[in-house]
């Protein structure tokens, strides 16, 4: 059902937030508890890149099936009883195809320099040192906001 296929969705963007937490426990694990040891290395390494990348995608994958499952249900309600105007698995699929696209390339921009993964020990792209970078973070900003309010109403 659409339903179920869009929590399994969700449960995998959850996922991903999983393994994004597991690199940064390891990383902790390896280091001791001495980390401020290691920070240099870690942040400019391919972990700390992929560490970025996965929470990103894991974030905005999440938003984006929590606003399409707000709607697909608002949806479901609204025309209860007007079956042709029902959602189906290929819309679904359709729309979550696109959410995905959406969420890969939002969290490979800071890998290809548009922000950066390296700038604080958690791998968030917090870089603001540019236009380019201030722009993507205040797009994702808005963007969140947005879909929240569209959660929340």
């Amino acid at each position: 059902t659409v339903p179920r296929f869009l929590m399994c969705n969700l449960a995998f963007a959850d996922f991903c937030t999983g393994i994004y937490l597991l690199l940064i426990a390891i990383k902790d694990v390896q280091t001791q508890s001495q980390y401020y040891n290691y920070a240099i290395d870690w942040q400019t390494g391919a972990g700390c890149s992929a560490a970025g990348f996965f929470t990103v995608f894991a974030s905005e994958l999440s938003i984006y099936t929590l606003t399409v499952i707000t709607l697909e249900r608002w949806h479901t309600i609204t025309y209860a009883m007007e079956l042709d105007r029902k959602v189906r698995f290929r819309h679904a699929v359709v729309i979550m195809l696109v959410g995905w696209v959406f969420a890969f390339t939002i969290a490979l921009l800071p890998i290809f320099e548009v922000s950066s993964y390296m700038k604080v020990s958690i791998c968030l792209p917090m870089d603001i040192e540019t236009p380019l970078a201030q722009t993507y973070i205040m797009f994702l900003l808005v963007l969140n906001i947005l879909a929240f309010i569209i959660i929340c109403t």
